[in-house]
């Protein structure tokens, strides 16, 4: 009798236990999912165009002026660590040499305003020259600071469609369906967001926008890319 007590006892544990565990864990989000590649982040640096920059230097007591470009930008999308990566190609008087620039990348979904955002937040690399065989350094250049404002993608939340459906009575259903939670996943080489979606045989109430609070304090200065360097539109040779 005691076993029998016992063994109902460690049943009621377990199902509690078991029952604790499904309810903390998360719904899927799946009904809707858009996939953003990694080659599309890619064309827009297609439709950026050349990014260069030029200014004035003086070391040692020598002046002069550097120039730098950036050549074969590209994104790489991981799920760890995504990154970017380029060639600058640089040119201290009569000087040249090209160097790979390493960088850092950060995604994120603002679901309040539905927008996929992908930043450069760090990619540099050494401005240098040589003088009487000696390496001297002149300044680090971050890429980041040139492209300031990230890459910004529509999200899925407006795509919202509607269809009618004939029911058995040969009367007309009509059916609405919209997006409303959504969440990103970065995969290999692609982002994805996916959405969970209402269904509904009356429109959809239209959702307030997003208002931003009025600001408490003045805000700060936003850093200003030198009139020397500049970001054309011609093609790459």
């Amino acid at each position: 009798m005691r076993l029998f007590k016992n063994t109902i006892i460690t049943l009621s544990l377990i199902f509690a236990f078991l029952t604790s565990e499904a309810q903390q864990k998360k719904i899927p989000v799946n009904d809707f999912t858009a996939i953003l590649h990694e080659e599309t982040l890619n064309k827009v640096f297609g439709a950026i165009g050349t990014i260069k920059g030029t200014n004035e230097y003086e070391v040692m007591l020598i002046k002069g002026k550097y120039h730098w470009t950036v050549m074969n930008p590209k994104m790489e999308i991981r799920k760890d660590s995504s990154r970017f990566l380029c060639d600058a190609k640089v040119e201290v008087g009569p000087f040249e040499y090209t160097t790979k620039v390493p960088g850092i990348v950060k995604i994120n979904y603002d679901e309040k305003k539905n927008e996929i955002q992908v930043k450069i937040t760090k990619a540099v690399f050494e401005i240098y020259t040589f003088i009487f065989n000696k390496k001297v350094h002149i300044k680090d250049i971050d890429i980041a600071e040139y492209l300031t404002e990230p890459f910004i993608f529509e999200g899925p939340k407006t795509m919202a469609t509607d269809f009618e459906f004939m029911m058995p009575d040969s009367t007309m259903k009509h059916i609405y369906i919209q997006p409303s939670t959504c969440e990103m996943e970065v995969r290999y080489r692609e982002i994805v967001t996916r959405c969970e979606v209402q269904v509904s045989d009356k429109p959809f109430k239209p959702t307030a926008p997003v208002v931003p609070k009025p600001a408490t304090t003045p805000p700060a200065q936003k850093t200003t890319v030198p009139s020397t360097t500049t970001i054309s539109n011609e093609p790459k040779k």
